[in-house]
């Protein structure tokens, strides 16, 4: 019997690409990490309300290939009252992966203890904290968790030479304690497929063209690589920051941002031409009186 031990509390968080090149696509890994940003981001919308979170990469690291991650918060200037209950945001995430992955044919038996629920399937079973097991619950629901850690898997689908993905809770561990392998990738696809339509993920320097001060999903414009191109900008987080005015925008500013690019294949040429743009996130915003300094 295969058993999955989730921990209550998890503050690093190890994705493992499982490859005997031991080198993963480097778009392939944007877009992973891009999915593992988002999973976090609306685990920690429903759970920790008035906190904000980043997700950084710590190290990248070899064996096959791993990323390991954790999650800085910050709390909103506005808030009064209890701890969040942040650390228990990767259990939520490890916890979703491994039900997933449990025998496909067979129903599930769950039992439900003091503070343990044991998830039963076949021969496989997942040990969870209770706290950590509702709180999947309540977050599996949320089409936007579900259809991020589908990206996860989604990316490492798109490297021919990935043959599992997996997750460490520990990252001094030499095997991920839940492995996804390649013939199991599509169970975390979410999206409904349209032929010869992709996504990518690439890390891009943006140069203001037209600014939207607003959320939603209206398109600023920017110069990228000598094109202009017209996006929204999902990331919350650069909003929140302009509205309290801890950055001031100005055309001629350059954005450093993960850019979801949707591309659809010409049927003569074969060839994916870009279609949309998406900023995912922001990462840094450099006034354009600082950029001779790069």
């Amino acid at each position: 019997m295969a058993e999955i031990e989730i921990p209550r509390e998890i503050d690093r968080f190890v994705l493992y690409f499982d490859t005997p090149r031991r080198q993963v696509n480097a778009v392939a890994l944007a877009t992973a990490l891009v999915g593992l940003a988002d999973a976090v981001r609306e685990v920690n919308v429903l759970l920790n309300p008035g906190y904000q979170v980043e997700v950084v990469v710590e190290a990248l690291e070899g064996g096959s290939f791993q990323a390991i991650v954790r999650s800085v918060y910050n709390t909103s200037k506005d808030l009064f009252g209890s701890e969040p209950v942040k650390n228990i945001v990767y259990g939520v995430i490890a916890a979703y992966i491994s039900q997933q992955t449990l025998a496909p044919d067979t129903a599930p038996k769950i039992i439900v203890q003091d503070n343990l629920v044991v998830v039963e399937s076949g021969n496989d079973r997942v040990i969870i904290p209770k706290e950590v097991f509702d709180a999947k619950d309540r977050v599996q629901r949320s089409e936007r968790f579900r259809s991020s850690v589908g990206n996860i898997v989604g990316a490492a689908t798109s490297d021919s030479n990935v043959v599992g993905i997996g997750v460490k809770t520990q990252p001094d561990k030499s095997r991920p304690d839940i492995y996804v392998p390649r013939d199991r990738f599509a169970i975390f696809d979410q999206r409904r497929p349209e032929e010869g339509i992709r996504e990518v993920v690439e890390f891009a320097n943006l140069e203001i063209s037209r600014a939207i001060m607003a959320r939603g999903n209206r398109k600023w414009e920017f110069f990228w690589r000598g094109v202009k191109v017209s996006a929204p900008i999902l990331d919350s987080r650069f909003f929140d920051k302009f509205f309290a005015h801890e950055i001031t925008i100005a055309p001629g500013d350059v954005l450093r941002v993960s850019l979801r690019i949707t591309q659809k294949r010409h049927e003569d040429t074969e060839i994916y031409i870009n279609e949309k743009y998406e900023v995912v996130e922001v990462f840094e915003h450099i006034p354009k009186m600082r950029q001779d300094v790069f």
